[in-house]
């Protein structure tokens, strides 16, 4: 079940929000969220759920203050699952090379390992919370841990929370009312994100697939185009699930931080990294950078967790290979700073931006593709092919506008004033969800899901 499904919006959704309201269920309102969310994520499989709740009791019992042996077991129990769902694949095709034959791996038990959902997000929030329970954060009861983990907003997609980040919350999920300005605040995230969703990035995803899949063929317009098409896709898609997570969180009085500042606003590849994301780079750096030292071994440990942050991503070298991209744009950014600086605000936004985005090739194709569209990107591909039409520049353009532009706090402050301004903002917002609803049945799932 995604939120971009009749099912979860028309069903789901309104079961769980009449179930926690109800008041006889008021004081059970946290077995009732975390029961939903197991549920939620139980219709991906039920072995899935069992691997949730199995990574919840595992952390939950290991986890103790300044035992080292206890540390590594803790962490060891969700870090095995994930690389067995996610990298046993991986591992056996970088030793053995390629174990497919006639589209079915020679190695039968390969088959058989389906990847459960969202495994990296919920495995990083455990193995945090494992972390900081060594370092002497005090246990929650099991009740709230459970929900801290499973809880549906963010579990598939994020944001990755730290415990100390919603324990206040989750504690006080029985005393919470819903006032009328949280609710706007709930409903207008939530329509921003799944308009954002279904109206930028799933017609963006339907252009590329219209242009094809050999980059060999592509001219360098078209190949170009496919690169800014592809930045705004991953880039809608991915902030549109934040805003819907945070939104529907909301309803239920816990506030998720925001994963997304902009970030192709950002002027050095540094910054972008500030703003792209921000739940999983704060991770990276508490939980990898700092304890490997930090700026004392800058270079090295840039290469070693911009690796691991590629490979996080996806089972493959070429996901390996993005990682080393952007190592090798922050590094180079931090040798290069003094006179980056100096040069005018705009190059450096254009320079980052450009760059970032010709990243994501790594995201789409193999090494073979990859390489075929760079000699595209250089005017070196088959030429013949210039997919772009009218509409298509309209739309990369609308998403370049909201890209750099909106906020959903400007859109959350544009509604709630009172006037005939706020009433167009208001008529607006409705009208463009109406649309969205009706286009609903086509929408794609999100590409983070795979992660």
């Amino acid at each position: 079940m995604i939120f971009n499904q009749f099912e979860f919006l028309f069903l789901f959704m309104p079961g769980v929000l009449l179930a926690t309201g109800l008041p006889v269920l008021r004081d059970y309102r946290v077995y009732t969220l975390t029961v939903a969310s197991i549920l939620f994520y139980g219709f991906s499989g039920i072995d899935h759920a069992v691997v949730l709740c199995a990574e919840i009791l595992w952390v939950w019992c290991l986890a103790v203050p300044r035992h080292r042996g206890r540390l590594f077991l803790s962490i060891a129990g969700p870090v095995v699952a994930l690389l067995y769902f996610k990298y046993t694949g991986f591992l056996f095709g970088s030793v053995f090379g390629d174990v497919s034959a006639g589209g079915s791996t020679v190695l039968p038990f390969l088959n058989n390992i389906a990847l459960p959902a969202g495994i990296s997000f919920f495995t990083f929030q455990v193995v945090g919370y494992a972390i900081d329970r060594y370092r002497g954060e005090s246990r929650p009861p099991f009740s709230d841990f459970a929900l801290f983990v499973s809880f549906f907003p963010q579990l598939v997609a994020g944001p990755i929370v730290r415990l100390h980040e919603v324990r206040e919350r989750i504690s006080g999920v029985a005393d919470f009312r819903l006032h009328l300005e949280r609710l706007r605040r709930a409903v207008t995230y939530c329509c921003v994100g799944l308009i954002l969703k279904v109206a930028l990035a799933d017609s963006l995803a339907n252009t590329l697939l219209r242009m094809g899949d050999i980059p060999a063929d592509l001219s360098a317009l078209g190949a170009w185009f496919g690169v800014f098409a592809y930045s705004f896709q991953i880039y809608f898609d991915f902030f549109g699930y934040s805003l819907i997570a945070i939104g529907l969180a909301q309803l239920f009085g816990i506030d998720l931080p925001d994963n997304f500042d902009r970030p192709y606003n950002a002027l050095n590849p540094k910054d972008f990294w500030r703003r792209w994301h921000i739940s999983l780079s704060f991770w990276i750096r508490d939980y990898l950078y700092l304890p490997l030292g930090g700026n004392r071994h800058y270079l090295r440990n840039i290469v070693i967790v911009f690796a691991i942050c590629g490979l996080w991503h996806g089972a493959a070298w070429t996901f390996v290979a993005w990682g080393l991209y952007h190592a090798a744009l922050v590094s180079g950014y931090g040798a290069l700073r003094h006179l980056w600086d100096k040069a005018p605000g705009w190059f450096q936004w254009l320079a980052t931006f450009v760059l970032v985005s010709v990243g994501w090739v790594f995201f789409r194709y193999d090494f073979e593709r990859s390489a075929d569209y760079f000699s595209s990107l250089a005017g070196l591909g088959g030429g013949a092919f210039v997919p772009v039409h009218s509409g298509d520049i309209v739309l990369l353009g609308v998403s370049a506008a909201i890209a750099f532009w909106l906020q959903p706090q400007t859109v959350l402050a544009a509604i709630s004033k009172r006037g005939t301004f706020a009433i167009m903002g208001q008529t607006t917002l409705a009208a463009a969800t109406a649309l969205t609803l009706f286009a609903i049945q086509d929408s794609q799932t999100f590409i983070y899901f795979r992660f």
